[in-house]
């Protein structure tokens, strides 16, 4: 903090009243328009403000604080375009007047010079000035600053450059002529140009943070010349540069100053170092003058900086002489003038506008102490604090009685989410921007209400709908800032179909993160599903398919009738048998896909075939769903609120239950093609990558030719590889597509393969684990595929997990795969094999468990006359053969009934090629080893490490710690 304050004593507002201003929108110059004339301060916004003061003190207004009056603003204009710079100079020759200057105008695509004609007043009303534009010069290339000064040390008049966005320079002398100059090298930069009248150079700041010195003659005949130049000194600054000048100070020498992002350099105009002052705040601008003349062995260097918490710095050369404290703004402009009344004045300009001129007085900053609280301390009102501080961050924070949080969260805000069964066909769909392939086909939308009831005030209130791929919400996002208590918000949704993609869920999701006005964060979450019309529309029964599923209900509160489950299809009190289903958005070849469902007429079986995957899941959700909800219904308790007992078979098979039978050969495919769909976009990115940087040398090339060497075979290069970069290109995009395409076509499978293994009759940490393995949607990341995602868990239920029958693994090798795998050591070919040998232990065990009254009830699907029902029942152990699989049999079905509740794979005849015996080496385990007798008697496994000892079941997952 300073001690002084800089005492205001001119200040105004200028007319734009935003943050338009920068260090080149401020000027202090004369022009010549009478005898004993002070400077002038114009002002210049980037919205094209102009404005023009002359700050003078009347007689009776001294001592009174602000002398600003209404005369003093002399000019004020609106110009078409944004003010990039204002400058003062003898622009023109025809001047006869040697002290009359111009105003030079900056702007984005012209420099306009004005001359300034003073129009008196009558009266009490002061002067005006008029502005008569002289010449206007247009530009070819965006404009980015101005440099002035007498080029070619001509006397009487001055040129100007202009420094354009691409770096190159155009100079402008007087009667119109111009020509432009582009820098060898690199690629220029915009940066601050200034001129050293002294040396006639021009010092210029590189794309590499170097300062380097032209001289003007080599710059002039560049272009008639076309021969290549280089700097006549370059010195390295290090860093970025906010502002530079250029002071004479002494008779034979010039310092350029430079104020960078941390440091404040002065060099002479030989590139050699003046001083370098490290700086400890951040700064906006400078503005460095000379007290004397240069020719004087007096003359002092004075350089003025300010800071961005509005402390102004005075130096004389390196060393620091003042400080002083900006009270209301941090100044984006600084200059020294010579007004009436206050010669010497600090002329500043803030961000919005903010116009004053102080000096540097004796007005101390005031600062008192506050008085000390010597109150007596109460112990018993500071613990009582304590303790009430202490509440609010265990609320906060405390997350040991989740249930708790939950249903406080849920308290604090309401939802209630419904979406209506009946679709509607009024979908507007220009309104919504549903793409032209997808609004052709008129598809039906459904309509959704949400109401949200605040019961506390919130400080931010979010609401996210997700909704499944290809289906889109009207209102995705929503966003609510100071939501007051009591408050009550409802929603009208619309939910359409947007991308012809296949879905694997009707399920949309609302979530409400709020903020509380203490700062405490939570997330709520309500579910609804979209109605099965949108998707499907009836069809004629297919008699055969190659997938089909069965399901058995074995819940008392629900009758197993097709009108329980899809009633939107059927008409009340229907007693059919058989629904066909037809998918309304089918895959890129068109083909009808259909599926399915049959309910038997004299069990509780349904039936689900069809000859495509992607059908499934939305209807398996449908079924299982809907069971699951009227046992809720009926006042059963929720399965999700208990928790599963050790050895405890899946609670769901008291109320569905499935056939042990799993697709894996449609599943294997799918995942198949999405990986090798991965494996062309990664190597048409890289492709892309050989081209931009070949791309970027020609570039490259291109540029450091002179301008005497042919540059057709170039250029001609240069556009056959940028038609090459963009047919590329082209490519990537309608990969992406296809991949999207077949990412949804892989969630459909790995949803349908969770439906089944979700109804199965396995134990129910089995079912717990492979389900959280298995997710869903399926995401793809720039450094992580999908694949890759998935193949830890893959593998650490391959080792380590309950459907494993080696227990002779090392706990750290799965935790080790999952953090080494890279693009180049993901081995997919060992990821499949581990994943169908899980689907295929997973329908082993399940067989082994079943019920023999699922094993023996007849199918309800419809058969030919000819077949017997003996085959209808064995259809499943058919269906296992073919994948070569044991068929599941009497006798198994009683051993697996005498065996004890919990089960695992240890109870199945595997095969020895269950056994991955390459995998078991990798961590440390040997074939053969321990006592004969205990081999013999099989106390162990073939497989020992090298203790010969065996962790058990119990042992391997509490020291895992994972899952269960």
């Amino acid at each position: 903090m300073s001690l002084f304050n800089v005492r205001s004593w001119w200040s105004t507002q200028c007319p734009d009243l935003g943050e338009q201003y920068d260090v080149a929108s401020l000027l202090c110059a004369r022009f010549g328009l009478e005898t004993q004339e002070k400077d002038y301060i114009i002002v210049g916004s980037q919205t094209g403000q102009l404005s023009i003061y002359y700050p003078h003190m009347q007689p009776q207004s001294r001592g009174s604080g602000n002398v600003y009056q209404v005369t003093d603003l002399l000019l004020e204009t609106q110009l078409h375009e944004p003010i990039l710079g204002i400058y003062a100079g003898k622009f023109s020759g025809n001047v006869r007047n040697e002290n009359v200057n111009q105003l030079g105008v900056l702007l984005p695509n012209a420099i306009a010079i004005y001359n300034l004609q003073v129009m008196s007043g009558l009266a009490e009303h002061g002067s005006q000035l008029r502005l008569q534009l002289q010449v206007e010069y247009k530009f070819e290339r965006v404009a980015f600053s101005m440099c002035k000064g007498h080029f070619g040390q001509v006397k009487g008049r001055e040129f100007f450059c202009v420094v354009h966005l691409d770096g190159t320079l155009t100079f402008y002398e007087q009667d119109g002529i111009a020509y432009e100059c582009r820098f060898p090298g690199h690629r220029a930069l915009p940066a601050p140009v200034a001129y050293c009248e002294r040396t006639d150079s021009f010092f210029r700041f590189s794309a590499t943070w170097h300062l380097e010195c032209y001289s003007y003659q080599d710059l002039s005949h560049s272009l008639i010349s076309k021969s290549s130049y280089q700097p006549a000194w370059s010195q390295c600054i290090g860093e970025g540069v906010i502002d530079m000048c250029v002071v004479q100070v002494k008779q034979d020498s010039s310092f350029i100053l430079i104020l960078g992002e941390r440091n404040f350099i002065s060099l002479d105009d030989n590139g050699k170092f003046h001083f370098m002052l490290k700086l400890d705040y951040a700064p906006k601008c400078f503005h460095s003058f000379v007290v004397g003349y240069y020719w004087e062995p007096g003359a002092r260097l004075i350089s003025a900086l300010v800071s961005d918490a509005g402390k102004l710095y005075l130096y004389e050369e390196g060393n620091i002489i003042w400080a002083a404290q900006y009270q209301d703004y941090a100044p984006v402009a600084i200059k020294r003038s010579n007004l009436n009344s206050l010669p010497g004045g600090i002329v500043t300009l803030g961000p919005t506008g903010q116009l004053q001129v102080g000096y540097l007085g004796s007005d101390p900053f005031l600062f008192q102490v506050p008085p000390l609280n010597v109150e007596e301390l109460s112990f018993a009102e500071a613990h009582k604090q304590l303790q009430q501080l202490e509440d609010e961050i265990k609320e906060a924070v405390d997350i040991q009685d989740m249930d708790a949080v939950n249903q406080q969260a849920a308290d604090n805000v309401r939802l209630s989410f419904k979406i209506q069964l009946e679709v509607r066909d009024d979908l507007d769909t220009l309104l919504l921007d549903v793409p032209a392939d997808v609004a052709v086909r008129e598809l039906p939308s459904a309509r959704g209400y949400l109401k949200v009831k605040v019961k506390t005030e919130l400080t931010e209130l979010q609401l996210v709908f997700n909704t499944p791929n290809g289906v889109r919400c009207s209102k995705d996002t929503l966003s609510f800032v100071d939501v007051p208590g009591g408050k009550t918000f409802e929603l009208e949704l619309d939910f359409y179909i947007a991308e012809l993609l296949h879905v694997h869920t009707t399920q949309v999701d609302v979530v409400a993160s709020y903020v509380s006005t203490r700062g405490i964060p939570r997330v709520i979450q309500q579910k609804a599903h979209l109605p099965l019309t949108m998707f499907y529309k009836t069809c004629q029964a297919q008699k055969a398919a190659g997938i089909k599923l069965t399901y058995a209900i074995t819940t008392k509160h629900l009758v197993p009738k097709l009108i329980t489950f899809f009633g939107e299809f059927l008409e009340p009190n229907s007693e059919v048998h058989a629904l066909g289903l037809q998918l309304l958005c089918p895959g890129l070849e068109m083909v009808p896909e259909t599926i399915t469902v049959v309910a038997a007429k004299n069990s509780n079986r349904l039936r689900i075939q069809s000859d495509h995957i992607e059908a499934f899941p939305m209807i398996l959700e449908r079924i299982v769903q809907t069971t699951l909800q009227y046992d809720n219904e009926a006042g059963l308790i929720r399965m999700d609120k208990k928790k599963a007992k050790k050895g405890a078979l899946n609670r769901n098979v008291e109320r569905i239950i499935a056939a042990p039978f799993l697709p894996s050969q449609p599943i294997l495919h799918r995942i198949d093609i999405h990986r090798e769909t991965q494996e062309n976009i990664r190597n048409q990115t890289e492709k892309l990558d050989a081209l931009w940087q070949q791309f970027k040398t020609l570039q490259r090339k291109l540029q450091e030719q002179s301008e005497s060497e042919p540059k057709e075979t170039l250029v001609m290069q240069i556009e056959e590889n940028y038609d090459h970069l963009i047919l590329e290109g082209d490519k990537l995009v309608e990969i992406r597509k296809e991949e999207r395409r077949e990412r949804c076509d892989l969630n459909c499978a790995v949803s349908l393969a969770k439906w089944i293994i979700y109804a199965l009759n396995l134990e129910e940490r089995v079912v717990n684990v492979v389900l959280s393995v298995l997710s869903v949607p399926a995401e793809d990341w720039t450094e992580l595929s999908w694949e890759e995602s998935m193949a830890p868990g893959i593998d650490m239920l391959h080792h380590f997990g309950p459907l494993t029958r080696s227990k002779s693994t090392s706990s750290t090798y799965g935790l080790l795969e999952a953090s080494t795998t890279t693009h180049d050591s993901f081995d997919y070919t060992r990821f499949r094999r581990h994943l169908a040998t899980l689907f295929d232990r997973i329908v082993r065990l399940a067989s082994m468990n079943e019920p023999k009254a699922v094993v023996a009830e007849p199918t309800a699907a419809p058969v030919p006359a000819e077949q017997s029902p003996l085959q209808q029942v064995d259809e499943i152990s058919n269906l296992q053969r073919m994948m070569g699989e044991p068929a599941t049999s009497s006798t198994s079905t009683s051993r697996a009934s005498k065996s004890t509740v919990g089960t695992t794979l240890e109870a199945v005849e595997d095969d020895e090629d269950e056994y991955d015996e390459e995998d078991l080496r990798e961590v440390g385990y040997r074939k053969h080893h321990g006592s004969v007798d205990q081999q013999e008697n099989g106390l162990r496994s073939q497989w020992v490490n090298k203790d010969f000892d065996l962790p058990t079941n119990e042992e391997l997952f509490s020291d895992l710690g994972i899952w269960w």
